[in-house]
């Protein structure tokens, strides 16, 4: 019998950042919000998604996830004043038989199914997981005056995202742990680590914006954009490179065929063998671009490219 996966999702911020209500507002012709559950509910992962709402909020938010109310099992709780509180109010409401909860950003629209997948076998090794990917940028310890105080070593430091997963009564203790200390946290596997125990982090190379300034607005609806339209940069990019993989393949035939007719050492020959190598990594360029653009610009229901490593 298959272990129960339960999702939370954290949807009572304020967006002080943004300016605006940022999961109520369309984007891409529709609210954020709708994108986060649509693809949470596309992966067919979580039997249950709790949707932590701001108090008041709720008549809002149930009319803008009312065109989901068929596709799977939403429930509103109101969440608190600090985020750990929110996350709390969700796992209370959480089905007393789900093995394993899915903490996520409802301001994180792509979600994939291949992502929640390495995430949840990484939980099921070890309890709690998360997934991630290494610093690229140089880090800076700054002072109050705006001086540089030191630099950061980043070769062991990675930046962790969401969705966060965890076996269920990992999650609970750890945070009943966390309201008796009084400690504030802003990410739950800082909670469960608190508790002395483990938490598994997997590469993921793949698209999970989280969707805080109006850059990253604009961002994302490029990304939705052009993921989803016929005529976008994205699709327009498939069909060519679809087509010069169809001229590449009957290209890559002639050539081989021009390698067999002409004797050894002949000039002749080593021109066809120059067209032959050069076919061959056109033919190996287009394919890593194939893979590139999918990534980029994914198809709806389509799981993006992603590399993942545990340890």
């Amino acid at each position: 019998m298959s272990e129960s996966l339960s999702a939370v999702v954290v949807a009572a911020g304020r967006s002080q950042r943004m300016g605006f209500d940022k999961l109520l507002t369309p984007l891409g012709g529709r609210p954020l919000l709708l994108h986060t559950l649509e693809r949470l509910l596309r992966t067919e992962a979580p039997a249950e998604i709790v949707l932590v709402v701001r108090p008041g909020s709720e008549v809002e938010m149930e009319t803008a996830i009312a065109p989901l109310r068929d596709k799977g099992s939403i429930r509103l709780v109101p969440g608190g004043a600090q985020r750990q509180d929110s996350v709390w109010a969700g796992l209370q409401a959480v089905a007393d038989s789900s093995d394993f909860v899915l903490v996520h950003d409802a301001a994180r629209p792509f979600v994939t199914k291949e992502l929640v997948d390495v995430v949840l076998a990484a939980a099921k090794l070890s309890d709690a997981a998360v997934c991630g990917a290494p610093c690229s940028d140089s880090l800076k310890e700054v002072a109050d005056d705006g001086l540089v105080v030191q630099t950061i070593d980043r070769s062991r430091l990675w930046s962790v995202q969401t969705p966060q997963i965890f076996r269920t009564s990992l999650l609970r203790k750890a945070y009943e742990s966390a309201l008796i200390s009084g400690v504030t946290f802003t990410d739950d596997t800082a909670v469960v680590e608190k508790m002395g125990h483990p938490v598994r982090i997997v590469l993921y190379n793949g698209i999970n914006l989280k969707v805080t300034t109006p850059a990253d607005w604009k961002l994302a609806e490029l990304l939705l954009q052009f993921g989803d339209s016929d005529f976008g940069p994205g699709q327009m990019l498939r069909k060519h490179l679809h087509d010069m993989n169809n001229h590449l393949t009957p290209l890559l035939g002639y050539a081989y065929m021009l390698v067999s007719q002409f004797p050894e050492d002949s000039r002749e020959k080593k021109f066809a063998t120059s067209i032959q190598m050069a076919s061959e990594r056109c033919q190996t360029t287009t394919a890593t671009m194939q893979k590139l653009v999918r990534e980029i610009f994914p198809r709806k229901g389509e799981p993006s490219y992603s590399n993942s490593l545990s340890r």
